[in-house]
């Protein structure tokens, strides 16, 4: 019961929608209205610059990653403890994709989807945020940056981790992405997507 009660909480947790509520705060702006209209990191950065996005970046990551270190500790000897991770993971990703609190419009998850990573073992986030940051600034394209990351942690997580719920968790978020990119990956094939 307290395994279903952590994936509702991740959820809500998840539908913080921190990259609408910081700009605006802040700036008085409405990230549903400029750029791309996704209200994530990404659209932040491109309109209302790096330091910002940043911050709504590690927030995004955050409302997932705290959750579930809590979960983690909280269910040390369930018997069913990775199961319950994995799916109060994709919980939270999915709030914060469709977030109960803007009518279930929301980001792309990528944040959200490096909290994870880091929460269930360190090295494989650290392997997705050193891998996004270098080709993010090499190409200035973010979407290229987490499409590649996210690829490289599934081909990784299962020799790192050794945990098949794991690799079926990551591949799950990688494809799922994968999805909710689906509009970048066709400007991405015509060279027309969109640098910060």
């Amino acid at each position: 019961m307290i395994g279903v009660l952590f994936i509702f909480l991740l959820y809500l947790s998840g539908s913080v929608p921190f990259s609408y509520i910081i700009p605006k705060k802040l700036k008085g702006v409405d990230m549903r209205r400029i750029g791309s209209g996704n209200v994530g990191a990404t659209n932040v950065i491109r309109n209302l610059g790096v330091k910002l996005g940043i911050l709504c970046m590690i927030l995004d990551a955050l409302k997932v990653y705290i959750p579930l270190m809590i979960m983690q500790t909280v269910l040390k000897d369930y018997a069913q403890k990775e199961l319950y991770l994995c799916l109060a993971a994709i919980a939270g990703i999915i709030g914060h994709d469709f977030s109960i609190f803007l009518k279930f419009k929301g980001g792309k998850g990528v944040a959200c989807t490096m909290g994870t990573f880091f929460a269930l073992h360190w090295l494989t986030g650290a392997l997705f945020l050193m891998t996004a940051l270098s080709i993010a600034l090499s190409t200035r394209i973010m979407s290229l940056a987490s499409l590649t990351s996210l690829t490289l942690a599934v081909i990784f997580v299962f020799p790192i981790t050794q945990n098949w719920y794991y690799f079926a968790l990551y591949l799950f978020l990688c494809l799922f992405s994968f999805f909710q990119h689906r509009k970048n990956i066709v400007r991405l094939l015509q060279g027309k997507e969109n640098k910060f």
